[in-house]
């Protein structure tokens, strides 16, 4: 049998060509998938920031053997107090954690009750200052409980895209404001302290009874 080289030129021409067309089109979805990702994950945690924030704390949590209260709305007498985002309850702190999506940059010192945010076409608002509401809502919690203030850490978390402008200035010893990315190896220094003792495990279940005999409806991690 003679086979034509005319007929396998054009099968292999045709197999190049096909080749050649599955490459561009694997090239152009690959080029998608890199401008359209980064900006439907961002639109995503915008959307979802709150189970993000959760699913990492929970991490932590469970990680470590820590105790987990979440959505805790405080109440005196069935009225309303505060609202908690979280309350981490490790080995050596009480982490009082107020969660935050910021869409662009914030600025301000800790002690200013008015922020700056910036916008991604930089234009310019005020918000109110998140630590300072969250040293409130931890006041509320002590006077509420009679749970020493020794015990509690404060934490604003926000999203790693945040330009935080001055951090260096806001954090301190028990307040500290640290992007998603951050948080573990935050808490992870903060209980290496070889300084602060452990909490007594009896101070620790006393306290969190305590809170959530205050909070009545919320969610529980690591039960």
């Amino acid at each position: 049998m003679v086979l034509n080289p005319l007929i396998l030129t054009d099968n292999s021409d045709v197999a190049i060509t096909i080749i050649a067309v599955i490459g561009v089109i694997l090239l152009v979805a690959l080029l998608l998938v890199a401008i359209l990702f980064p900006i439907l994950r961002k639109k995503y945690m915008y959307r979802n920031f709150r189970l993000v924030y959760h699913k990492k704390i929970y991490e932590i949590a469970e990680k470590n053997d820590y105790l987990l209260l979440n959505n805790v709305h405080l109440r005196n007498k069935e009225v309303s107090v505060a609202t908690i985002d979280h309350i981490l309850f490790a080995h050596k702190y009480i982490y009082v954690i107020k969660d935050r999506y910021y869409k662009g940059a914030i600025s301000g010192n800790k002690k200013d009750s008015v922020w700056l945010f910036f916008n991604k076409a930089n234009e310019r608002t005020e918000i109110h200052n998140p630590m300072i509401i969250n040293k409130t809502r931890i006041e509320k919690l002590i006077s509420l409980t009679g749970i020493s203030q020794d015990l509690f850490v404060s934490i604003i978390l926000v999203n790693d895209d945040c330009v935080i402008q001055n951090p260096e200035e806001l954090n301190s010893k028990r307040s500290y404001i640290v992007s998603r990315a951050k948080l573990p190896k935050l808490i992870r220094s903060l209980e290496k302290n070889k300084n602060v003792k452990d909490i007594n495990q009896e101070t620790l279940e006393v306290a969190v009874q305590e809170i959530y005999r205050l909070y009545g409806k919320g969610s529980e991690g690591n039960d």
